[in-house]
């Protein structure tokens, strides 16, 4: 099958050319022709230029004046011709609408000119399908780093699920904005990484996880300050080594929570060595084996949305014109997946995202080992603090009334925690032997326990299935306080919620009640303050509440 891609989100219109047999065991896609031309904003100074980034109108223009080109510069590297293509691909979802409307505005004037098949691709999938096909790996957890995105994804019932993502801004944002505040062109990443590779002190920034999220405003904010006083290599260096690291590290929070053995990285901002470095790193330390397609397929690009297309077009979906619309907010998990087959979860209990546990009997040895891919100033003061807080919060919830673990010991130099093993059935677990009603009536328990636990102004930071036991007499007992911290705000608070319903839906296939359940139990303890800023924080996600664009 040979199919061609458009690719007109953001900044990029590319066209790219790919052959190969989608439905083969080892289908080894080869790109025929993969050319594209890059929107770059004027600088301030300059006629039209902006202090933001890309301006979506401008963007288009852009696309329409150089698509004619592009396309026949693609067709001439391929050495073929429209008559000797099977379809036509395009990425209609999601990204900036007037640079989504411009490329599907072209797919759709090619296929009924050459009367070819249409089909519309999500570009986030299509950074996925590329990364599995050009890496040769069936299951990997996918870890999407570009401008707009920031996941974690894996594949389970019939969808990729979003494990983890941003709280706020795209990882690429945060370093186009950073680089724009020192003075460096478009796009960022690069002139980060340049500055980067000649700075030599680490100098503090704040390191925001929330279970398998991110956040980087506040990052931002501090980065900026502190290029007032310090090196603008140091300041690189150290976003680098901070932003990078949590990157890593809920990378392998995913990887425990769901059990893959592979990493394929996709999206520009992976093009970074330094990120790729960590990952690595982090995938031998795991038994776990990382996997990077070559640059020109990380970056936005056509030869992408022409593979996922021939996967699409192989299982049967093509997009009637008719049904072409763009819908510039639909999200990574809300596109049927018909052509992978249903993996099976195999979650570690043992060696968690930074910790390994030792059981002897009713005693529990916790310790976080050295992550080597983590600067070695940063890996100590993560390690030593958590141990810490984990200790002081877990005593403090237990005065509170919540069930939680009995510390006997904690010795924070070497960040090892003794405590009593935790009573009763993991959550992740049992939920898929209880009865519909059981189901209920544990999620309401949940509920009511992490209420009880945000009444003594503790944030859990983590409070996903495998954090939570039940106990015989149907309470739960949370476990992990490795991220949680003292807060007597909403928003942290109301972040422990959207993360269980993030860990709800990626992990568990409808439970009775589902997230319902929880805020029900939630209610009966809980802070109406703390409901209500948790719309706020779901409408953060990427492209939450979608909306359809002609």
């Amino acid at each position: 099958m040979r199919v061609l891609g458009i690719e007109s989100t953001a900044h990029t219109f590319g066209v790219g050319i790919v052959e190969g047999d989608p439905s083969a065991e080892e289908p080894h896609p080869q790109v025929l022709a993969n050319e594209r031309e890059l929107y770059t904003p004027a600088p301030e100074d300059e006629p039209g230029g902006t202090t933001g980034g890309i301006h979506p109108r401008e963007a288009a223009n852009h696309h329409a004046r150089l698509a004619s080109d592009v396309l026949a510069r693609a067709l001439g590297q391929a050495d073929t011709g429209l008559d000797e293509v099977d379809a036509i691909a395009f990425s209609q979802s999601p990204g900036l609408g007037p640079c989504l409307r411009t490329g599907a505005t072209v797919a759709r004037a090619l296929a009924l000119r050459e009367e070819l098949a249409l089909v519309g691709v999500n570009h986030c999938v299509a950074h996925l399908e590329i990364g599995r096909a050009v890496c040769n790996v069936d299951d990997p957890l996918l870890l999407y780093a570009s401008g707009a995105n920031t996941q974690v994804v894996a594949y389970a019932r019939g969808r990729y699920r979003v494990f983890g993502e941003t709280l706020d801004i795209g990882v690429g944002n945060f370093l186009d904005k950073l680089a724009r505040r020192i003075g460096q062109p478009f796009p960022g990443g690069p002139e980060i990484e340049r500055l980067a590779a000649r700075g030599d002190e680490l100098l503090e920034l704040p390191y925001t996880i929330k279970g398998m999220d991110v956040a980087f405003s506040g990052i931002l904010t501090a980065a900026q300050s502190l290029l007032d006083d310090h090196r603008e290599e140091d300041v690189a260096y150290s976003v680098q080594e901070t932003v990078f690291a949590m990157l890593t590290e809920v990378t392998e929070r995913a990887l425990a929570h769901v059990g893959k053995e592979d990493v394929v990285l996709g999206g520009g901002v992976a093009c970074n060595e330094r990120l790729t470095g960590m990952v690595n790193r982090m995938g031998a330390e795991r038994g776990a084996t990382s996997h990077r397609p070559p640059k020109p397929l990380l970056v936005d690009n056509g030869a992408m949305i022409a593979w996922a297309g021939a996967v699409a077009h192989e299982a049967g979906r093509v997009t009637p014109v008719a049904d072409s619309r763009i819908d510039q907010k639909l999200r990574t998990d809300q596109v049927e997946v018909p052509w992978r087959s249903e993996p099976k979860l195999r979650p570690d209990a043992r060696r968690g995202g930074e910790a390994i546990v030792d059981i002897e009997g009713e005693l529990v040895t916790k310790t976080r080992p050295v992550k080597d891919y983590r600067h070695p100033a940063l890996d100590e003061r993560l390690r030593r603090r958590r141990t810490s807080r984990e200790a002081r919060l877990l005593a403090r919830a237990r005065e509170a009334g919540v069930p939680t673990p009995i510390v006997h010991d904690v010795d924070p130099p070497p960040a090892r925690l003794r405590m009593r093993r935790a009573r009763g059935v993991r959550l992740r677990d049992a939920l898929e032997d209880l009865s519909p009603e059981d189901q209920r009536s544990t999620l309401e328990a949940f509920g009511h326990a992490l209420a009880r636990l945000h009444q003594a102004d503790i944030a859990h930071g983590d409070p996903t299935t495998s954090n939570a036991f039940v106990r015989e007499d149907g309470r739960v007992e949370l476990i992990d306080f490795g991220l949680a911290s003292l807060e007597d705000e909403p928003e942290p608070k109301a972040t422990d919620l959207h993360v269980l319903d993030e860990a709800l839906d990626a992990t568990h296939d409808d439970p009775a009640g589902g997230f319902d359940a929880v805020l029900a139990g939630y209610r009966a303890a809980g802070e109406e303050a703390v409901l209500g800023q948790l719309e706020e924080v779901r409408a953060r996600g990427r492209y939450r509440g979608s909306e359809d664009a002609a």
